[in-house]
Parts: structure tokens; sequence; C-alpha cells
């Protein structure tokens, strides 16, 4: 038996993501995802790990810029003898074979492979004794197992990398009748250890988190193998972004000011707030959730107020003001707009209705 081995396993970096409709949040995820490989060169270094293993989605597409490209080669060659080994995913798939050649041809620091050739799906380190195997997207369509079987190597480890759905890997490795020590999945956002009797496998997820609801995001996962052959997985905190969302019923808020001072406690810069502002509003706190909203960008990764806020009950007579004032009648007749209106227009006639709240009663607006 051989050495002890240790991997560092991650997927779905997705580096140069659009993050289409965030605006300036987008160009801050963006400088993240650089930060974040960054973070997981690091910490590759400092576990003193054998391989990092790529299981698809380095890239959200292929139209990356050079800048971006030496930026994650220069990265990576701070790795220096710790090889990085890239399968391609759905978003960078290797239909595209002058874009990854062409990496091929910029590894200056000699230390990155791309797996991305179905007629030599795999590598071999004669220094670490191991050889990995690549199963990408489309390779099952052409090679039914059998590149695999034939590619069998005289290596006392092997791992497989394979951005694909398990059922696909399942399938795939059966027909082979291939044994692997591990299997580095990709292809899900979120972290998932799921090994079964006599075979190690897990999704890494995203190391960054990138939306609501990915709460397994933002982890690397470390794979270590002892000289028996026993695997352990483990899974490390590697993201800074955290996405929160949040909700407030409206009359527990006493003014703008309160609400403000609320979501200053939550603020800060790595994290995205979405912010829910339900129930009956009160009409002395004139709440203003977008000017609110536009005010607190900046403190945010990214910011967003939801109103869904109800001006009136549902019976208008829980109201408590006199019909024969100003005030009453204006209420009484902006209630009866508000029952009769079409559904996209009583959002603007709300919105006036507690301007027109706050006017006569003789105070600023906000």
């Amino acid at each position: 038996m051989g050495k002890d081995m240790k991997i560092v396993h991650t997927s779905d970096i997705n580096s140069g993501k659009k993050c289409t409709g965030l605006k300036l949040a987008g160009d801050k995820l963006r400088a993240g995802l650089k930060t974040v490989l960054s973070r997981i060169v690091d910490y590759t270094i400092n576990e003193k790990a054998d391989m990092l293993v790529i299981a698809g989605n380095l890239f959200d597409n292929l139209e990356i810029s050079n800048n971006l490209q030496n930026y994650i080669i220069g990265e990576f060659g701070r790795l220096e003898s710790i090889p990085v080994v890239i399968v391609p995913g759905d978003n960078d798939k290797c239909a595209d074979s002058l874009f990854w050649n062409g990496w091929e041809n910029h590894n200056r620091h000699k230390n990155i492979f791309v797996i991305e050739n179905p007629k030599n799906p795999y590598r071999t380190f004669e220094e670490l004794n191991c050889t990995v195997y690549g199963m990408f997207p489309g390779f099952m369509d052409s090679q039914d197992g059998e590149s695999l079987k034939m590619t069998r190597q005289d290596s006392e480890y092997h791992i497989a990398i394979a951005p694909l759905q398990f059922d696909a890997v399942k399938s795939l490795i059966e027909n082979s009748g291939q044994e692997f020590d591990y299997i580095a999945l990709g292809g899900k956002v979120g972290f998932e250890d799921i090994s079964e009797t006599g075979r190690s496998l897990a999704y890494s997820g995203s190391p960054e988190q990138t939306d609501f609801d990915q709460d397994e995001a933002g982890y690397l996962t470390t794979i270590e193998i002892d000289s028996q052959k026993n695997v352990s997985i483990s899974k490390s905190q590697i993201g800074q972004y955290k996405w929160q969302t949040e909700e407030i019923k409206a009359n527990e808020i006493l003014s703008n000011d309160d609400l403000v001072e609320r979501i200053e406690r939550i603020a800060d810069e790595n994290t995205a707030l979405r912010l829910k502002l339900s129930g009956l509003a009160l009409f002395e706190t004139d709440l203003a959730p977008a000017r609110i909203e536009e005010k607190m960008q900046d403190d945010f990764l990214w910011f967003e107020i939801i109103d869904d806020m109800k001006v009136l009950p549902e019976n208008v007579s829980e109201v408590k003001v006199s019909e024969k004032t100003l005030l009453g009648q204006y209420i009484k007749v902006m209630a009866g707009d508000l029952g009769e209106a079409e559904a996209e227009l009583k959002p603007r006639l709300e919105k006036s209705l507690k301007i027109g709240y706050a006017l006569l009663q003789g105070r600023e607006i906000w």
C-alpha cells in the first residue's frame, strides 16, 4: 500500500457569471467569485493537499476574457507542484475544444490538466500513484463505459471526476466494471455526501452562494484516503456571502427611522437581504420602503424590500376616523376606490392613500 492521499474537491465556481438583474451587485458577485477561487488555492496549500479537482463549471460560459483566464491560471500556478485536474461541465462543456486546447497551451505552470477528450479520458500522476478519470457531459452518450474499461491503469488510487447526475454516473460505472476510491461529482449547487456501501462519492456544491435558497452552497470538500483505502469526506466553509430573507410585520414598526434601525442591525457588505414587509401598516408611520431600499442599497451586497403591506383592514369600518372630518371623508372615498379598482391599480391607490393621510394630518413625507 502507498502513502495516504488528500484531495480538495470543488465544482460549479462559475467564474465570469453574468449575474443578470442584480445591477451593481453583479459586479460585486463576479469579484467575489474571483476571491473565492483564491481562497480555494490558499486552502489547498494550507491543507497540504495532494490534488485539487474541479468537477465541472469552472466557468459560467466560454465567453471569458483573457484577463480572467490569466488570473485563474496565475492562481492555480501558486499551487506549484500540486496538480489541478479540471473536467468541463454543462456550462463550459468540452464541445468547444478550441477553448480547452488553448488552456492546455497556456499551461505555463505545468500543473493544470483538463480531461476533455473521450478517446483519452484520464490522467495518470505517477508521483502520486494515482489515475484520475473524467466523465463529462456527452461522454456517456458515445462511450457507454467502454473507455473506462480500456483505460484502467495500474495505479494505487483511482479517482473519477463526474459533473453528471448520480444515476448517469452509476450506470456508467456499472457498465465499465470500474471501481474508484472516490467519485467527485459536480452540477449541483449544494454539498451532498451520497456515499453508499462500497462506494465513496459526493457533490461539493458551489464554493460561493450566489442566490437565495442555496443553504448548502459555500463549501469545499476534503477527501482523505488512508493506506487501507478508508475514505473520509468532510466539508469546510469557504464562501463569504450570506443570502438572507427576513419578514417584519408592519404593525411592529413605529416609524421609518425605526425600520432603518432594524435593517442596520443586519447590514453587511457580504449580505444579500430580501426583506418582506407584511400585514396592516399603521397610517401614522407613513412608511416609505422604496426610499429606504434606495438609501440603504450600498450597505449590502444586494438589498430588496418586498412591500406586501396593506393600508386598510378588510373591514374599513375598523379604521377609527370620524367621517365628519375631511380626513375621514378622504379615507371613505379612497376605500371605495380601492374596493372597485383593478388589481394592477391597487398599489398606486394604496400609496396615494398613505401620502394623502400624512398630508391631511400636516405631517412631512419622509
